[in-house]
């Protein structure tokens, strides 16, 4: 994540957020690839770490060890369900979003049993309730831009990348997500198996 540019558009943060990060090395390069050349579109754009946001706020006064503990419940609640080696996501074509957080994006493709579940087990695990519905999705692009730059900036992903297809998960990033982007900080890491 660069510190390199500061969006004043940017809304800060102040929690914790539980992002499903791409195992494969190659699948996590072309996305970071493609994040950084999306984010060289428009100064100050931030650079970030591929992710999809598994949930997000979890409260910053919960202690470290108690999300930990957490994301493993829900690992092992799921589990149960679910099998989670090899768990992986179909990634929709780059689309535009309507957040400076969702600018632009590659929505999940679903249903996602597996996804719905390891959620689910997540909200329950730490108490979450009244939370906006659950949009997956890879973010390729924050900015505060408008909705026609985040089309040609969607229409120039698909362009660059290609067919996003099937993404292998195989941890959740812990992430301390206060102030804006290139402040966030991965903390922490569990193996989804």
């Amino acid at each position: 994540m660069s510190d390199a540019t500061k969006d004043p558009a940017a809304p800060p943060l102040a929690a914790y957020a539980l992002w499903l990060v791409p195992t494969v090395p190659e699948q996590s390069e072309k996305f970071q690839n493609l994040i950084t050349d999306l984010a060289s579109l428009e100064q100050p754009s931030p650079v970030f770490s591929p992710h999809i946001t598994l949930i997000h706020p979890i409260p910053l006064s919960t202690r470290l060890r108690d999300i930990h503990a957490g994301v493993k419940q829900a690992i092992k609640t799921t589990s149960s369900k679910h099998s989670l080696e090899k768990f992986t996501v179909d990634l929709n074509p780059a689309q535009k979003g309507d957040k400076y957080y969702q600018s632009v994006l590659a929505p999940v493709n679903l249903p996602n049993e597996a996804l719905s579940s390891l959620r689910e087990a997540v909200e329950d695990v730490f108490a979450l309730k009244n939370l906006p519905e659950y949009f997956p999705h890879l973010s390729l692009f924050y900015g505060g831009v408008s909705p026609k730059r985040r089309d040609e900036i969607a229409k120039i992903a698909n362009e660059k990348i290609g067919e996003l297809g099937k993404v292998e998960i195989g941890e959740i990033a812990i992430v301390s997500c206060v102030g804006t982007a290139e402040k966030w900080e991965v903390v922490g890491r569990e193996k989804l198996s």
